[in-house]
C-alpha cells in the first residue's frame, strides 16, 4: 500500500512474520530516495520501554483500584463495628439499668417493710419481693454470657460461680419449701444480695455506674466517680462475708424441712438420694466457694489500688516537671 504526498510517496509494508527486521532493504546502504520518519520510527529498545511503561500503568491503575477497594471494605468494617458497639452499648445499658432498678425494688421494700411493720414484715418478705428476686437471680445468668461472648472485659468463671450458687440457694432450697417464706433469714438473705448488687453494680459493667460509663466518666462530677469507685471495692469487705453466712444458715435451718417432708429425696433399687445429705455436702463447697470468690475481690481490689497509686505517682510527677518549667 502506498500514497502520494506533496513530500513524496508513503509505503505501508505489511510484516508476514511479527518480528524486528533487521535492515529495510536488502542492500547495507539505503538508497537516496528513501527518507525514514523519524517521529514513526520504532526499535527494539522503544518497544521494550512502551511495554515497560504498560506494565507500569496497568500496576498503578491495579494499586488504584485495591486502595480504593480496600478503602471502601475499611469504610464499611468501621461503619459495622459502629452498629455492633452501638448496639452493645444500648444492650448493656438496658440489662444493667433493669438488674439495678430489680435489685433496688427488693432492697428498698425489705427495708421499708422492716422500718414499718418491724419482724411482722417477715411473714410478706417473698409475697412482696419473691418473684423480682427470681427475674433478677435468673437475668445474672446473663452476667455468665456477657464474660463469655466478649461483651464485658471479665473473666466469666466468677460471675456463673456466684449465679450458680445463689441460684442454689433461691431454687433448691427457698423455693420448694413454703415454711422457709416467712424466717426472718430469708428477709436478710433478700436485703444483703440486693444490697451487695445495687453497690457493687455501682461501678463498670454493674449497673447505676456502668452506666456512668457507658455516657462517660467524664460528664460525671469527680467525686461521685470516686465515691462509687471506693463503694464498688470496699462494701463488699463486709458484706460478702455476712452473704456466705446468710447462705449457709439459710441451708442449716432448711435441712430439718427437707428431712421431714423427703422432697428431691429417692430411693432406688439399691442406692438412696437423701437431698438433705446434698444439702450438707454443699455447705463445704459453699466454704471452698466464698473463698475463692474472697481472694479474686482482694486480688480486684489490691489492682485498682497499684493502678490508682501508678496514677497519682505519674499525675505528681507531671506536675513536679510543669513546676520546673514555670521556674525556668
Amino acid at each position: 500500500m502506498y500514497r502520494t504526498t506533496p513530500q513524496g510517496v508513503e509505503f505501508m509494508l505489511m510484516k508476514q512474520d511479527k518480528q524486528w527486521w533487521g535492515r529495510l532493504v536488502e542492500q547495507e546502504k539505503r538508497p537516496g530516495f528513501l527518507k525514514v520518519d523519524f517521529d514513526k520510527w520504532r526499535d527494539e529498545g522503544d518497544s521494550e520501554s512502551e511495554a515497560e511503561e504498560e506494565k507500569a500503568k496497568r500496576l498503578e491503575a491495579y494499586r488504584q483500584e485495591s486502595l480504593k477497594k480496600f478503602e471502601e471494605e475499611m469504610k464499611e468494617e468501621m461503619e459495622s463495628r459502629a452498629a455492633i458497639k452501638y448496639l452493645k452499648t444500648w444492650w448493656l445499658f438496658a440489662y444493667n439499668f433493669f438488674q439495678f432498678m430489680g435489685y433496688s425494688f427488693i432492697f428498698f421494700s425489705c427495708v421499708i417493710r422492716y422500718m414499718m411493720y418491724h419482724r411482722d414484715s417477715f411473714k410478706n418478705t417473698w409475697e412482696f419481693t419473691g418473684q423480682m428476686v427470681i427475674t433478677c437471680q435468673l437475668m445474672s445468668f446473663l452476667e455468665y454470657v456477657h464474660a463469655e461472648v466478649g461483651l464485658v472485659n471479665s473473666k466469666p468463671l466468677f460471675p456463673l460461680l456466684q449465679t450458680l450458687g445463689r441460684n442454689f440457694i433461691l431454687f433448691m432450697v427457698i423455693y420448694p419449701e413454703e415454711l422457709m417464706y416467712p424466717l426472718p433469714v430469708v428477709t436478710y438473705l433478700f436485703t444483703t444480695w440486693s444490697c451487695i448488687e445495687v453497690v457493687r453494680y455501682i461501678f463498670r459493667f454493674r449497673y447505676p455506674f456502668y452506666l456512668f460509663n457507658l455516657i462517660g466518666k467524664e460528664n460525671l462530677p469527680a467525686k461521685v466517680f470516686k465515691v462509687s469507685q471506693w463503694l464498688r471495692y470496699t462494701i463488699w469487705i463486709p458484706l460478702y462475708p455476712l452473704g456466705f453466712l446468710l447462705e449457709a444458715y439459710c441451708i442449716f435451718t432448711a435441712v430439718p424441712y427437707y428431712e421431714r417432708s423427703n422432697k428431691f429425696s429417692y430411693q432406688f433399687d439399691k442406692v438412696r438420694f437423701h437431698y438433705p445429705l446434698m444439702m450438707k455436702l454443699y455447705l463445704m463447697m459453699l466454704a471452698a466457694g466464698g473463698t475463692m470468690l474472697m481472694k479474686y475481690m482482694v486480688r480486684q481490689r489490691r489492682r485498682k489500688a497499684a493502678v490508682k497509686r501508678g496514677k497519682e505517682r505519674e499525675r505528681a510527677t507531671q506536675e513536679k516537671a510543669a513546676a520546673h518549667q514555670h521556674i525556668d
